[in-house]
């Protein structure tokens, strides 16, 4: 790691601090920043560069399935359901985001998907 890399690694260090710094004061960040002496744009300029990062580092996993089961080609069954010989099983999607493993149904919801991915974006 070079000096500038160094430097950019410690930028990013500080300013995590300073998000759960924030983030544990219970003031707005408004009345952080003031606080703080802390521009209101460099904290929001820091905190969409760094979770952006943390994204991209942090995308799932995505593993397409496919089937080759002639049984799937020639039935009526829906695009979301996978034929496994005899039994037709609702399909899934599994994500994988480092530890965590979220698997999401055709059952699943959407109020109940909304609500676990916003709790995982506050997790990271």
């Amino acid at each position: 790691m070079d000096t500038s890399e160094a430097a950019v690694q410690y930028r990013i260090q500080t300013w995590i601090n300073i998000f759960a710094d924030c983030k544990q004061s219970g003031m707005t960040v408004q009345q952080y920043c003031d606080a703080n002496q802390l521009s209101r744009d460099s904290y929001y300029y820091w905190y969409k560069k760094i979770r952006a990062m943390t994204l991209k580092q942090a995308a799932p996993s995505i593993v397409p399935i496919g089937t080759t089961d002639p049984v799937m080609e020639q039935s009526s069954v829906s695009k979301n359901t996978i034929a496994t010989g005899h039994m037709l099983v609702p399909s899934t999607l599994t994500l994988q985001m480092g530890d965590i493993s979220l698997t999401v149904t055709e059952a699943t919801p959407d109020s109940l998907l909304r609500r676990t991915i916003r709790i995982l974006q506050e997790v990271k």
